[in-house]
């Protein structure tokens, strides 16, 4: 099926993690919040009085992610076994378009290597809430990008 274009509905995104084999596994049934997905570049002001607007030099990009859902056990036990743990992990944010993701449709993510991928830190469960949250940021030098593409 050729890959459609226009709105979607956040029950067509799929996030993949990798678990503590490093098998990149399908997560979406334990996330409700993915949060913002992409790059932030720091800026640094170097406007003159003679220039008309503000200028700027960008910087290194980062690429943090938040995530969250409801308490489950499967996804507690994924999440300790990799939470702090040094080693990249791989992650594919998968966007279907107006039907679950396939091959030409938009995809985040970074495949993990040697040097490079995520880092999952600070795994947190809230109790009153029956909720985990986790932040990731990117290890090594290599990007997260945009793609078509599910990651390996």
């Amino acid at each position: 099926m050729t890959a459609n274009t226009g709105r979607t509905q956040v029950k067509h995104v799929t996030v993949k993690l990798d678990n503590s084999a490093g098998t990149l596994t399908d997560i979406s049934a334990y996330v409700d919040n993915v949060g913002s997905v992409g790059l932030e570049y720091e800026t640094q002001d170097v406007t003159a009085y003679s220039d008309g607007v503000r200028n700027v030099v960008i910087g290194r990009p980062s690429a943090p992610l938040a995530i969250s859902g409801p308490f489950d056990t499967t996804m507690h036990a994924q999440a300790i076994s990799i939470n702090g743990v040094t080693t990249p992990l791989s992650l594919d944010i998968q966007i279907g378009i107006r039907h679950a993701w396939e091959a030409g449709e938009p995809q985040y993510g970074i495949s993990m290597s040697a040097t490079s991928g995520y880092f999952m830190h600070d795994y947190k469960v809230d109790i009153n809430a029956n909720r985990w949250s986790a932040k990731l940021d990117v290890f090594g030098p290599t990007t997260p990008a945009w793609g078509t593409t599910a990651e390996a």
